[in-house]
């Protein structure tokens, strides 16, 4: 797959760009509500924007690091973590992908997620996910900048998997 243009620390595209790249690197272009339950389109949103900001592909080890990121560098609640971590369809990712390679995958990030935890500790600030919408325009190495963000070298060179994303167990189920 491609270089995804979102992953380099200054991309100048616009947070809403970015997702759409992201979107359509992982043959999701069409609105997420055709895959995911209604009471989920805004976590997703919210998620694939954590994906952009933070550099992350959806590959499972990418997926992880965005929840980390999610955890330290967003001001995400974990009460909200956890409804989304709790509903059915992201329980059936989780089932499709097999628990034995979540754990796994967790348990071989971790210094990727020390990483994380000690870059999301010298940013400025957290990411609102709540005011998500009034960064959409924005371009991402302002956001960046603006908020001190440091992906992660990208795990896949910058490719993108699908598979480990919400989004995708409709489509892979059905």
């Amino acid at each position: 797959m491609k270089n995804l243009k979102y992953m380099s620390i200054d991309s100048a595209q616009t947070l809403r760009e970015a997702v759409f790249e992201l979107r359509f690197a992982e043959k999701a272009e069409k609105d997420a509500a055709q895959y995911v339950a209604a009471e989920l389109l805004d976590d997703v949103d919210v998620h694939d924007a954590i994906h952009v900001l933070f550099g992350c592909s959806t590959n499972l080890r990418d997926e992880v690091i965005a929840h980390v990121w999610t955890v330290f560098g967003t001001t995400m609640k974990m009460k909200d973590m956890a409804r989304v971590n709790l509903h059915k369809d992201h329980r059936q990712v989780l089932s499709n992908i097999g628990h034995g390679r979540v754990l796994k995958t967790w348990a071989w990030a971790v210094p990727q997620i020390t990483s994380v935890i000690l870059r999301a500790v010298k940013m400025k600030r957290r990411w609102p996910v709540e005011e998500y919408s009034s960064f959409l325009d924005q371009r991402l190495c302002d956001i960046r900048k603006s908020f001190n963000i440091h992906p992660l070298p990208s795990s896949g060179g910058g490719n993108i998997s699908s598979g480990a994303a919400l989004r995708s167990v409709r489509t892979h189920a059905s």
